[in-house]
């Protein structure tokens, strides 16, 4: 008689493993069991099997969105107000200049912005208002980082017949200051591997 084996106290990379390995004619209930668990987790986070790269830290590192507000945002609308305004009326200007160029500022910033990206094995996928976008490594031409900024990611992306586009997100890594990103490295490196074996794949069906 077969070991009764609890699967609800496994993680879900240990069903993702189980459902796999399983004889799916021999334990028919068992597959059925690990699939319903599996399916019980992956629906309030359909993402949950995937690694998240992508981090929020452009929006919450303080110092760094002080100095841009400074200087993208408080300096051209003090200037704006000083040549078209008299003194009088700077008071009253200046905050609502401030309120639009920093609307106008953080829309700029985020227009490119990806709002998350997983990591998915031989793709990544990027979701932005919702939408997704899968791009496979095999398709990424070059990784790096914003050299102002390093935790900001940005991929130059060619798929077959396509023109090349550009996707850009924040890293969840912590870089040294004055280093490579090591995302940036690990993402060229896997990406290198992917297009030589998609090279080596089209020279054996030739």
């Amino acid at each position: 008689m077969a070991r009764k084996i609890d699967f609800s106290t496994y993680s879900l990379n240990d069903l993702y493993l189980s459902a796999r390995a399983i004889d799916r004619d021999k334990y028919p209930e068992r597959a059925k069991e690990i699939d319903r668990l599996i399916a019980e987790i992956e629906e309030p986070n359909p993402y949950a099997h995937m690694k998240k790269i992508s981090s929020s830290t452009y929006h919450n590192n303080a110092i760094y969105s002080m100095i841009m507000f400074v200087f993208f945002v408080i300096w051209p609308a003090i200037f704006t107000s000083e040549f078209l305004f008299d003194e009088s009326m700077r008071l009253m200007v200046v905050p609502i200049l401030t309120t639009i160029y920093g609307v106008v500022f953080y829309k700029l910033c985020r227009r490119d912005m990806t709002d998350t990206v997983y990591d998915d094995g031989d793709a990544l996928l990027f979701i932005k208002n919702r939408k997704q976008r899968r791009v496979e490594l095999k398709n990424i031409v070059k990784v790096r980082h914003e050299m102002w900024f390093r935790h900001l990611i940005r991929l130059e992306v060619r798929a077959e017949g396509a023109s090349k586009t550009e996707c850009l997100f924040m890293s969840d890594t912590n870089p040294k200051l004055f280093s490579v990103n090591p995302l940036v490295c690990e993402l060229n490196k896997r990406a290198n591997a992917a297009r030589r074996a998609k090279q080596s794949e089209c020279k054996r069906q030739r």
